[in-house]
């Protein structure tokens, strides 16, 4: 049976320049919105995220080394997020969704798209 995260779920909370009372949210078709402007998107088969350049925190080049290797102790910026998963049926079944929330270290990779 293949999971998919459920369309409409997605909270996240914790990106520079958002407020973090509302978070953005998914709007149901892959898009992600703040209150007033798209911000990304979302593929809900694979759970890849595509954020605007700007709302992906900055760390520093310097810093990420040292926390790799293990010298300094990781003070990364922390990104929570909220979804809720669903067993792809056939026919619909009560009880197939689950929620789940999670508090992460971001991790920053090219992930993301210019626009």
């Amino acid at each position: 049976m293949r999971k998919y995260i459920t369309p409409g779920s997605v909270r996240i909370y914790g990106l520079p320049g958002i407020d973090d009372n509302f978070g953005v949210r998914d709007n149901g078709s892959g898009q992600i919105w703040s209150e007033s402007k798209r911000i990304g998107s979302i593929n809900y088969w694979t759970g890849d995220v595509a954020l605007e350049k700007k709302y992906v925190p900055k760390v520093r080049f310097r810093d990420a080394l040292l926390v790799l290797l293990g010298v300094k102790s990781a003070e990364l910026p922390h990104v929570s997020c909220e979804y809720e998963v669903s067993d792809l049926h056939a026919e619909a079944v009560n009880g197939a969704r689950t929620t789940h929330s999670e508090i992460f270290p971001l991790v920053a990779t090219r992930h993301y798209r210019i626009r």
